[in-house]
């Protein structure tokens, strides 16, 4: 069974009763991915996994046009950025990500808000408990589906999470190629304009934040956290907030990559017949080398100060301190309460509270030879 574009959208529209997907321009970016699903990925049930996961992302691109519509307002929420967190993965970001979003003044998306970005039907705007059941629920069921998921990275519905989930939505994502072989969908994803899917970003995030605002939370700035703006959307975030800090995290990638491989192999695996281990390593070592490259032409043209360099050894040995400082690169300062509330973080995320991670460069047809080979431009600047 393949996927079609068109059945996909009357389906969305079946299903949610609304017609509206507002602008269009999404149908590009849907369409190259669902030619490279049936093309590439040889998913054993397309209908079940990405057929599900891009029918609700077509959902909710219907669902948000509907809520600006109900709720006018919405779309006078404004949505201020501390920073974002733009490191490869595996170094250390999702510490830093929560250990920032711990401080009282700023704020972070939470994992159920990232699934269920809007209101259930029937949902009282004042009580999202039943988004958080649901979470809840999909988070026991992906632990069922990917066990060995719980070793490489913490998912907890009531933690917080990346946008790169909400970013999911416009078919522009780095999820998609870590989650099924679809190689030439990554490097053709991470040369497009991303301006519109950002703006479309934007849009999630004012929905979030007003339906915040009517539970009587305070508005604050949020910290932004995913490895998709080094693989293809960082110059989409500038275009968005040009003015936006950026932390960059700092790993030697021969930690990183087979790290990396590892976990897309926990969610590839046992879903498609084409997914083959010993290829993973040349896809994501090109995929990391183009997107430190785009980085770098990038960072040459930001304004000095505004890439906030943090190295994974000094986030894991001095975590409060390392956070201490990149608050007040920020210029949010460090106070008691936020020197409380990392503490707090930190007791929370500690690596030994979660099973071990095993994996060998080897496993995924890379050598360390050739990372240190590939990546000795990075690691020459900033290790």
């Amino acid at each position: 069974m393949t996927l079609a574009v068109g059945a996909l959208l009357e389906r969305a529209r079946s299903e949610t009763g609304l017609k509206d997907f507002g602008d269009n321009w999404f149908v590009k970016p849907l369409t190259r991915l669902v030619d490279d699903v049936n093309r590439e990925a040889g998913l054993l049930s397309p209908e079940s996994s990405a057929g599900a996961r891009i029918q609700s992302a077509l959902s909710d691109r219907l669902k948000l046009v509907q809520y600006f519509k109900d709720n006018p307002a919405a779309k006078d929420e404004k949505i201020e950025l501390a920073c974002a967190i733009i490191g490869l993965p595996r170094t250390g970001s999702t510490m830093m990500h929560r250990l920032l979003a711990s401080s009282p003044k700023l704020t972070a998306l939470w994992w159920w808000e990232t699934a269920f970005p809007l209101p259930l039907p029937g949902e009282r705007l004042s009580d999202p408990a039943p988004r958080q059941d649901a979470a809840k629920a999909m988070v026991d069921w992906l632990l069922t589906e990917w066990p060995d998921f719980e070793s490489i990275d913490p998912m907890d519905a009531m933690a917080i999470n990346e946008e790169v989930v909400l970013l999911d939505r416009t078919f522009l994502s780095t999820t998609y190629d870590s989650m099924m072989p679809i190689h030439q969908y990554g490097f053709w994803q991470a040369e497009q304009d991303h301006d519109p899917a950002i703006r479309d970003l934007y849009g999630f995030m004012q929905a979030i934040q007003h339906q915040r605002a009517m539970r009587g939370e305070a508005r604050r700035p949020w910290v932004f956290k995913t490895p998709h703006y080094v693989l293809g959307a960082l110059d989409g975030l500038l275009s968005v907030w040009p003015d936006v800090k950026l932390v960059m995290t700092h790993r030697n990638v021969m930690d990183v990559l087979p790290s990396y491989c590892s976990m897309c192999a926990s969610l590839s695996v046992n879903s498609s017949m084409t997914y083959r281990k010993d290829r993973q390593g040349a896809h994501w070592s090109r995929r990391f080398r183009e997107g430190l490259e785009r980085l770098e032409a990038i960072r040459a043209r930001l304004p000095q100060g505004q890439i906030i360099d943090v190295r994974y050894e000094e986030t894991v040995s001095d975590s409060l301190g390392t956070a201490r400082k990149v608050m007040t690169a920020l210029g949010w300062g460090f106070d008691d309460a936020d020197r409380s509330a990392m503490d707090g973080a930190i007791a929370a995320n500690a690596r030994e509270a979660r099973p071990r991670h095993k994996y060998a460069a080897a496993d995924f047809g890379i050598s360390t030879e050739d990372i240190a080979t590939t990546f000795a431009f990075y690691h020459e600047r900033y290790l």
